[in-house]
């Protein structure tokens, strides 16, 4: 089950709000116990202001109970009776020296001792009567140093609670204002210094995850997240640097890969050449002696015998057939030990022209549609002209073969850059021969260089011949490559080193 978590917003306003509601009870409490206490502290005042005025009215010597008592009409009587008629006023007790009541007025018969309920503990100071909404405050009446009696009075509080009340909205209101405009400005200062800013860096923490190094952020707030900004973009851009090294080493790695590839390709063709060089030296000696005897019993046979047309026939086939060995022999030779050639300057362009215009006139171009495109300003070729002849003849039967119901054949001549094969810096002839015909099979393009790989019928091909064209082209110090897509056609191209 997924955890639901706040966001980081919520979480600090949150937060702020449960600090402000504590810090506003606490404020509160203090502030209307403070205020409760300033009021009912002067409102103890006046009462003892009250008494005061009341004592000093009282005659010179206060009778006692029950010899004497204060009258109505009396200067004090007078007084209090005027007391009474305010409406803070509820009750003034006057007591003897021995605590008898010799005067009291109120508002109502309550408890005429009220202002003395539990005086031993607040005489002289201001009491609230718990329950009663009012405050007590006693003094001594002293006469000539001598305490001859006490004096009382209870006013009520229900002003000062109706104006504590009234402070305690007050206060409700502003800390709702307070608060929402705490609220308002915190969030946008928090979105704006902390939020935002890390939402920058979630977001390009996001996309170094995605594979998308050197990610930059620029935040402004605290020193914290400027110091956490300035340590991912140090993290972003060493990451980047070993993305970019570890490319370089795969790269590397590649490269020393394809390397040794080649060198193995190396290894395995000289390997083979070295293989078929001792396969056509042993057979040039064993089968060149017995074929050419075959070839000279054929001829006396057939010089024995001139009339007879069934020996004529079998001779001659006897011949032809033993030509052929001879053919496929010295053509192995040839491939494993090619004859040394003279490289010299060559006219490529021409050398096109001059060899389709040979195979043109033995014929060789039937039902097909020949195009020359000659490249302009091309430098010479450094090749044995009659070679690369050879090759290109060979190459241009080869496409005429492989279109028997007629199609389109294209030589193409420019210069290009080298292949990477080739390790040369300078720049190559290129010689492509393109064809519309039935193209080679995927599986095989891998072989069609090697020796005795043909695709034609029994008595139709030998194998060697585009191995053969291999081997002359890389005496030249260039390479043939070649293309091909099954019903579209294939394109073999020579690369040949130019003339600086």
């Amino acid at each position: 089950m997924r955890t639901i978590r706040l966001s980081l917003t919520v979480s600090i306003l949150a937060f702020l709000t449960c600090m402000l509601l504590l810090a506003w009870l606490l404020f509160s409490a203090l502030a209307f116990k403070t205020s409760a206490n300033d009021l009912y502290s002067q409102k103890g005042e006046y009462g003892r202001t009250l008494l005061g005025v009341f004592a000093a009215q009282l005659p010179d010597v206060v009778p006692t109970f029950p010899a004497g008592m204060i009258q109505a009409a009396s200067p004090a009587g007078v007084f209090a009776q005027k007391l009474a008629d305010e409406g803070a006023f509820v009750r003034l007790t006057l007591l003897d020296a021995n605590g008898k009541i010799i005067f009291t007025v109120g508002k109502d018969p309550g408890d005429i001792y009220l202002p003395f309920s539990g005086s031993l503990q607040y005489q002289g100071q201001v009491a609230v009567l718990k329950g009663k909404g009012a405050v007590a405050r006693v003094i001594p009446v002293i006469r000539n140093g001598v305490t001859v009696g006490r004096a009382g009075i209870v006013l009520s509080l229900a002003a000062e609670n109706e104006r504590l009340q009234r402070s305690q909205k007050l206060y409700m209101a502003y800390f709702v204002i307070d608060f929402i405009l705490l609220l308002g400005v915190g969030s946008y200062i928090l979105s704006q210094i902390v939020v935002k800013p890390i939402n920058r860096l979630l977001a390009a923490t996001e996309k170094i995850t995605g594979g998308h190094y050197g990610q930059q952020v620029r935040v402004s707030g605290s020193a914290e997240l400027v110091r956490l900004a300035e340590s991912f973009n140090g993290m972003s851009l060493s990451l980047l640097s070993k993305e970019r090294q570890v490319s370089e080493h795969v790269a590397a790695l590649e490269k020393a890969n394809e390397e040794l590839r080649q060198a193995r390709e190396e290894a395995v063709h000289t390997e083979k050449m070295a293989s078929i060089g001792l396969l056509a030296a042993g057979m040039a000696h064993e089968v060149g002696t017995p074929l050419a005897s075959i070839m000279g019993y054929a001829e006396l046979l057939s010089g024995e015998q001139p009339v007879n047309l069934v020996i004529q026939d079998y001779a001659a086939r006897i011949s032809g057939d033993c030509s052929r060995i001879d053919r496929i022999v010295q053509g192995l030779l040839d491939f494993a030990r090619p004859r040394g050639s003279v490289k010299v300057a060559c006219d490529i362009n021409h050398l096109v022209s001059e060899s389709l215009q040979l195979l043109a006139q033995q014929g060789a171009f039937k039902h097909i549609k020949v195009a020359s495109q000659p490249g302009e300003c091309l430098p010479m070729a450094l090749v044995d002209p009659h070679k690369l002849q050879q090759v290109l003849i060979n190459l241009i039967l080869n496409s005429r073969d492989a279109m028997p119901g007629g199609g389109k054949l294209a030589l193409r001549t420019m210069q290009d850059a080298c292949p990477p094969f080739l390790q040369q810096s300078s720049c190559c002839l290129r010689l492509d021969v393109m064809d519309s015909g039935e193209g080679i099979p995927e599986e095989n393009l891998a072989h069609i260089f090697d020796p005795f790989f043909t695709t034609k019928p029994p008595g139709k091909g030998t194998g060697l011949g585009l191995a053969i064209s291999a081997r002359i082209i890389e005496a030249f110090g260039g390479r043939i490559t070649v293309k091909s897509t099954p019903g579209t056609g294939s394109c073999f191209t020579l690369w040949l080193p130019a003339q600086n």
